[in-house]
């Protein structure tokens, strides 16, 4: 048989947690590659254009950003964006015809869930939420003890999750 290309994303909001963590893992990944990014910040662009070795005519910045639907080379988009730009950004993906991984959370209404999943029907394309922690060994081993009445039926399960914040991070806007 002959071998499958590797599943090809565009990167879309090079932040912090797009740049430090998410794409340096994709080196290793088996079945998945970045093929383009897009940003506000063109010197981004250039900077991790040059270190990931994506052309200047895979490089996107918002306001051509639906051109990417002209690229057959991005199979998938990652929305690594600010939670409130995350509806937009993964609707427009759907309608230009690709797949959508969007990070946590989904986006800040019901009403935008609602649009996304509804954008990603239309256009027949998968919708992702990166809900990693569903996958994380223990925390599926308390879904399946629960599931099973180990402690009797579940009612309610209450969990916390914190971290310090400064007073200037994005997430306090």
């Amino acid at each position: 048989a002959m071998p499958r290309r590797k599943i090809g994303y565009a990167i879309v909001g090079l932040g912090s947690y797009a740049t430090r963590q998410i794409m340096p893992n994709f080196a290793g990944c088996e079945h998945a590659r970045i093929v383009a990014l897009v940003s506000g910040t063109p010197a981004k662009l250039e900077q991790y254009g040059a270190q990931y070795g994506i052309p200047a005519t895979h490089r996107y910045s918002y306001a051509d950003y639906d051109r990417m639907r002209d690229n057959p080379d991005i199979d998938a988009v990652y929305v690594v964006l600010p939670n409130s730009m995350h509806a937009e950004y993964s609707i427009r993906a759907a309608q230009a015809g690709k797949h959508v991984l969007c990070e946590k959370p989904m986006a800040i209404s019901v009403v935008e869930c609602e649009a996304m999943i509804a954008a990603s029907r239309k256009a027949g394309r998968k919708l992702m939420i990166g809900y990693r922690s569903r996958f994380e060994p223990y925390n599926r081993l308390a879904i399946d003890l629960a599931r099973k009445g180990h402690v009797g039926p579940t009612q309610i399960i209450t969990a916390e999750h914190g971290f310090p914040i400064r007073p200037d991070q994005w997430r306090l806007d």
